[in-house]
């Protein structure tokens, strides 16, 4: 009897315990995503003293310890964590990036060296290797870091990208240029998105005395962030050096005639009763380009007519090329014939009008005012194209059959050689995406429904068109989502980085059917600890992400690095406002999905905040941040940030339409409207082209369709 009374009382005791390590668990993840971070400490030392050893109290302490800002208790900790029975590479790596953060070289070194024998996976080897090489950059060994550096390279390739651009910084530490070039080069070549080493290959080039491909770049480092002073000054500077044309130096896309034969009836022709406007040359400030000059040629005989004045020209003839030209001294746009002969002169807008129905318009040299940001090569576009004067130039607006626009940006969304059950779905949802805009968009003189940039959504036009988008377009002819009936405002990016984001997270209103779900086959536990997120960022992506099974899988799209410099840094944050010697910078709140919501910078002098993906990107990459699903590694030179290192996970915002996932799904044998549903369960497939007709009531039945037949009753009676 007293022997079950003793067991009653022990399990009585391990339950209660058992409960509250759980609500201290949940206590600590809701202030991990408040970034409440003193909170979490508390939870996680409790923790500690009840003696839990499933959620990791050690680890989680650490990695709480690191984002407050204290590094030295933070090393103590992963001391303690990686001594634990079955601590493997990745609590070894931490233990090393946190000896490199207070400055401890040789500590660092043996704590990575360490993890390389830990290490199960090749994730974490490269991880280990590529801190072993940043720790000799660091003690001033540029030498001693070359081995190590290319060994992350051969284990992992979510590390080739940053192990390429320490080994270029190594190179130039020892005076090696031509070594540096060539690293810099393999690091932009593997990640386009690793801005860090495309400004790094820019200045090389410029100090080899290569003008030409220096501008290039610093045109690259532009593109992705207009408002960087010293870039736009070395990208002027490399200009004036440049014999020739300007745009045969930047390599633009040139083509001589059109690619469509107007006609082909090769490809069936999607039907379409409803007409798009799309902005071409999209630029940064979310309208078209304006331009000066530009050449048109139409693949089928055309007219020009116009809203103001009817048919102004009905003798167009097919590969004529005319010329259009802004004339800054009276603001007329003056066409021109390809003799130079005026041809009729406008104010007001114009419209260049293909006769056949495969019609397109080749739009050539175009003369951009601002060319940052903007893709100024030759674009040939289904359908009509209109000019529109301004009191600068004019802008050119493509008018289309939407079904036939929506070849070029299914093209551009996929692989060649994609399953044609993700072309399917792409196509419904880049009609969705576009009958949307057509419903709600901006009022401007343009009267542009997108743009032709990645604002909406990108369009290749018709040089880079797909037989297979073609086909997919036509077999799900006027399928779009829909909400309440009418088109659905819906999102779409690259890569999920395994768990889609919900749309109230955003902060925009109307976005409730918006929703979080896995992208994945196999069903699995949401993280619930500082621990389990900082572990899925730095190791490959778990078996079963629908990523993962695409024939065609971008490795730095699902996990990438990022090594941010302090200096670059603060440069950004003065953009805005000097704060003084960057002291830390933490994550000051996170979504249920893991995504930063905003950052704060703490400086000498003052803080600042961050919030949103726009203003975090500007902040740590602007144009290049691959998404907010990331945690922040801090190097620290004294009391000052040195630099950041991101470990990141998927490309995009994370709403909506994941493409890798999708490839992958359909790679699986999912058809195009599961695709679609997984990605969108609140909303519903409906066909806009070909609604439904009225059901007919049958007559004879209902209260107002009765008839009655009295002759019939009469002879029954």
């Amino acid at each position: 009897m007293k022997f079950l009374l003793l067991a009653t009382l022990l399990l009585s005791g391990t339950s209660a315990r058992s409960a509250d390590a759980e609500e201290a668990v949940l206590t600590a993840r809701g202030a991990f995503l408040a970034g409440r971070y003193e909170d979490a400490e508390t939870a996680w030392k409790y923790l500690s003293e009840l003696g839990v050893a499933a959620p990791e109290p050690e680890a989680n302490l650490a990695l709480t310890l690191r984002d407050l800002g204290r590094h030295e208790p933070a090393t103590a900790q992963w001391l303690k964590a990686s001594l634990l029975e079955g601590a493997d590479g990745f609590a070894w790596n931490q233990r090393g990036w946190s000896y490199l953060a207070t400055g401890h070289y040789r500590e660092a070194r043996d704590a990575f060296t360490r993890a390389v024998d830990r290490s199960s996976t090749t994730a974490s080897q490269a991880e280990a290797s590529l801190g072993l090489g940043l720790g000799y950059i660091f003690d001033a060994k540029p030498r001693a870091a070359d081995a190590p550096l290319r060994r992350a390279a051969a284990a992992g390739p979510y590390a080739i990208s940053v192990s390429a651009q320490l080994t270029a910084e190594a190179a130039r530490m020892i005076g090696d240029r031509q070594t540096a070039l060539t690293y810099l080069r393999q690091a932009v070549d593997v990640d386009a998105a690793n801005n860090e080493a495309l400004r790094g290959l820019a200045y090389a080039l410029a100090e080899a005395g290569d003008n030409r491909a220096a501008w290039r770049a610093y045109k690259k480092v532009l593109s992705l962030d207009p408002k960087d002073a010293a870039a736009r000054k070395a990208y002027d500077k490399a200009g004036r050096y440049i014999v020739g044309d300007l745009d045969a130096a930047a390599g633009l896309r040139r083509v001589a005639r059109p690619a469509l034969d107007a006609s082909s009836e090769d490809l069936p022709l999607p039907v379409s009763t409803r007409t798009i406007r799309v902005g071409l040359y999209g630029a940064p400030d979310g309208r078209p380009a304006v331009l000066t000059r530009a050449y048109v040629m139409s693949n089928s005989p055309f007219k020009v007519t116009s809203i103001s004045h009817g048919v102004l020209r009905d003798n167009g003839r097919a590969v004529d090329q005319w010329e259009i030209d802004y004339r800054p001294e009276n603001g007329l746009i003056e066409v021109r014939d390809a003799s130079r002969n005026i041809l009729f002169t406008s104010k007001t807008p114009f419209t260049f009008v293909p006769d056949a129905a495969r019609g397109s318009i080749l739009v050539k040299t175009a003369a951009i005012a601002d060319m940052v940001g903007v893709d100024p090569g030759d674009r040939e576009v289904r359908g009509g194209v209109e000019v529109v004067p301004n009191p600068w130039g004019f802008r050119l607006v493509q008018v289309a059959p939407v079904e036939q626009y929506l070849i070029g940006v299914v093209s551009y969304a996929l692989p060649i050689d994609s399953p044609p059950e993700a072309m399917r779905a792409q196509a419904v949802v880049a009609r969705t995406a576009a009958y949307w805009s057509m419903e709600n968009r901006d009022e401007t003189l343009e009267h542009c429904d997108l743009l032709d940039d990645d604002s909406t959504q990108r369009t290749i036009g018709v040089s880079g068109e797909m037989r297979a988008a073609s086909l997919a377009i036509v077999d799900t002819e006027g399928q779009a989502l829909s909400l309440k009936g009418r088109p659905a405002r819906v999102f779409q990016h690259l890569d999920s980085g395994g768990v889609t984001e919900e749309g109230t997270e955003t902060g925009q209103p109307g976005l409730e059917h918006i929703v979080s779900v896995q992208d994945s086959a196999k069903t699995f536990l949401p993280w619930r600890t500082a621990l389990e997120l900082e572990r899925s960022v730095h190791d490959a992506p778990p078996e079963g992400m629908f990523g993962e099974a695409a024939a065609v899988s971008v490795p730095n799209a699902t996990r990438w690095m990022r090594i941010i410099d302090g200096k670059e840094l603060r440069k950004r944050v003065e953009r805005r406002k000097d704060l003084g010697a960057i002291r830390r910078v933490r994550v000051a709140g996170r979504t249920p999905t893991g995504r930063v919501r905003a950052l704060e910078v703490i400086g000498a002098d003052g803080t600042g905040l961050y919030t949103g993906r726009k203003e975090i990107d500007e902040l740590l990459g602007p144009g290049s941040l691959r998404s907010t699903l990331f945690t922040v590694q801090p190097i620290m030179d004294g009391k000052t940030v040195s630099r950041l290192i991101l470990w990141g996970a998927g490309t995009g915002h994370g709403l909506g339409f994941a493409r890798q996932g999708a490839l992958g799904q359909a790679a699986l044998g999912v058809k195009w409207k599961e695709i679609v549903r997984h990605y969108f369960p609140r909303l519903e497939l409906k066909d806009f082209l070909h609604p439904a007709a009225p059901s007919k009531i049958p007559k004879g039945v209902g209260p107002y369709k009765r008839t009655l037949d009295f002759h019939k009753q009469k002879k029954n009676k």
